[in-house]
């Protein structure tokens, strides 16, 4: 599969970049990821995309390119799962128009996930899906 974005609301999840003009290497460097997702470059994200094993995507306030958390669809789990991990402080306020309620990163990740979920079973058709987030 091409790797997409998808509009969440609030929060939006898109693929991962590593060029001139949104680079998320670095905020793939703050998160704790486990032995699976070890050494994940945008590069081995798309791989996994193409490969329909992994849909990977970063997840960013809505007015906003920053990273502020990771959302994985692990599509060789079996029930297929979704995990989220926060880039730095889960609880760290996300600067954003003051009329709006107050977010954090940690709400980020769990609507992120939220929206692939919604996604997965929408457009992918899975109707057993286990959520990690």
């Amino acid at each position: 599969m091409t790797p997409m974005e998808i509009n969440g609301g609030r929060f939006y999840v898109r693929p991962l970049h590593d060029d001139n003009r949104i680079d998320d290497r670095p905020a793939l460097e703050q998160i704790d990821l486990p032995e699976a997702l070890a050494g994940l470059t945008p590069a081995s994200a798309r791989k996994s995309w193409e490969a329909d094993t992994r849909y990977i995507w970063a997840a960013c306030e809505q007015t906003s390119v920053h990273m502020v958390a990771l959302v994985v669809l692990n599509l060789e789990a079996s029930p297929a799962s979704i995990q989220a991990f926060c880039v730095g402080d889960p609880d760290r306020v996300l600067p954003n128009d003051p009329v709006l309620v107050p977010k954090t990163v940690a709400d980020g990740a769990h609507e992120g996930a939220a929206t692939v979920e919604r996604w997965a079973k929408g457009f992918l058709g899975l109707e057993e899906l286990e959520n990690q987030a």
